[in-house]
């Protein structure tokens, strides 16, 4: 049977390596885009680019991973699942927020840029946080959805479309798993849908960029769909089709032309076939390689988010400082991006936690609650 359980096989560690490699991709190829901008005329596909979409990929796994096996649990519905969600993405981006607001006060008074100084202020920090930026979809007309991404933070307009992705089909899964909710969650799926619905043809601009994005995430879901029956666990096979797909997808796929949907289902496959060569059984067995993996893996999320607005600055300060600025703006990057998620981002699962007691309390927590609430209006009683 297909598992992500880390005691029985190497996927759960193997996902967390691409996931902490895509994010560094994405960092080592905005430090490419500023510093050695030579290194873009190269045919092969950007790795910023690249990485995104593998981002896009990975989501659709894990989440579907997620629903289909939470939701075995009659008590875990659309409510458990938000809380979850909103722990795991609100624990790293308000802190990053803050960080961005702080380094681009910065560069505003050492630079003068008008640039991001124009897309700051408490209404559109606001609008970041609700995820409204960058709007896309029927209600394009309506100027209180028109908002800019906060400040030198580019990347968020990307998390904008994976938030509303995450609502929108969790409220479809759960209309269908959980009937007698459908009534509020049509309401859901009619609100945070239109954003997914945008990205199944649609990009973020008219050159293509972020085009189709929400069917690549459902290519990832169909990954794990024909990987849950348990079937494709063949690690030879698996690595030679993993293989394959990459050296296709880099041969196929030219600088600034990643967003191509014909492009995407090697992606898929490249993942999939991952997953594949990986169920069978445990070979990383070596404690300290687990743990440098999760290392980097645990931080992924606040260095996609605070990188490029680090880099922003580095490069209007040292504009063509190269190699010199390049290789200390990644390191910078990706320490101070692991100092902030190891108070933040690492420590979703127990927000989570926390919020789901106050949330959802359980059947002794009620009766905790009742038993004080009890006491205190007899003790009103008696005075």
């Amino acid at each position: 049977m297909f598992t992500l359980d880390a005691s029985k096989n190497d996927t759960s560690i193997a996902l967390d390596a691409l996931r902490a490699i895509a994010a560094q991709m994405v960092c080592i190829g905005h430090g490419i885009s500023f510093f050695m901008p030579q290194l873009r005329n190269s045919r092969f596909p950007l790795p910023q680019n690249v990485g995104v979409l593998l981002f896009f990929v990975l989501s659709g796994f894990l989440i579907s991973h997620m629903l289909f096996t939470r939701s075995r649990d009659p008590n875990y519905g659309f409510l458990q699942f938000l809380i979850e969600r909103v722990a795991r993405i609100y624990s790293g981006l308000v802190p990053c927020l803050l960080v961005i607001a702080a380094v681009d006060a910065v560069t505003v008074h050492l630079t003068g840029d008008s640039a991001i100084s124009s897309s700051h202020g408490t209404s559109v920090f606001l609008a970041n946080l609700l995820m409204i930026e960058s709007y896309r979809g029927p209600l394009n007309d309506l100027s209180w959805l028109q908002w800019p991404i906060f400040g030198s933070a580019s990347p968020l307009w990307t998390l904008v479309i994976e938030w509303h992705i995450y609502l929108f089909v969790g409220a479809v899964f759960f209309i269908g798993a959980r009937p007698r909710t459908a009534a509020l969650l049509v309401a859901v799926a009619l609100v945070f849908g239109q954003i997914p619905l945008h990205y199944l043809f649609g990009a973020l601009q008219d050159d293509g960029v972020g085009q189709s994005l929400f069917v690549l995430w459902l290519g990832g879901a169909y990954a794990y769909l024909a990987a849950s029956g348990g079937y494709l666990q063949n690690r030879m096979l698996g690595a030679l089709i993993a293989v394959a797909a990459l050296v296709a997808y880099i041969a196929s796929t030219h600088a600034f032309l990643e967003y191509r949907p014909r492009g995407y289902p090697l992606l898929v496959i490249f993942v999939l076939a991952i997953v594949m060569a990986t169920q069978g059984q445990r070979m990383i067995t070596s404690p300290t390689a687990i743990k440098v993996i999760r290392f980097f893996a645990g931080y992924s999320f606040t260095l996609y988010l605070i990188h490029h607005t680090l880099m922003y600055l580095a490069f209007l300060l040292w504009k063509d400082a190269g190699w010199t600025v390049f290789i200390p703006a990644v390191i910078v990057s990706n320490v101070l991006a692991a100092i902030v998620a190891a108070f933040t981002e690492k420590r979703h699962k127990s927000l989570a936690r926390h919020l789901l007691q106050f949330a959802v309390p359980s059947r002794d927590d009620l009766r905790a609650r009742l038993a004080g609430a009890h006491a205190g209006s007899h003790a009103k009683a008696s005075e």
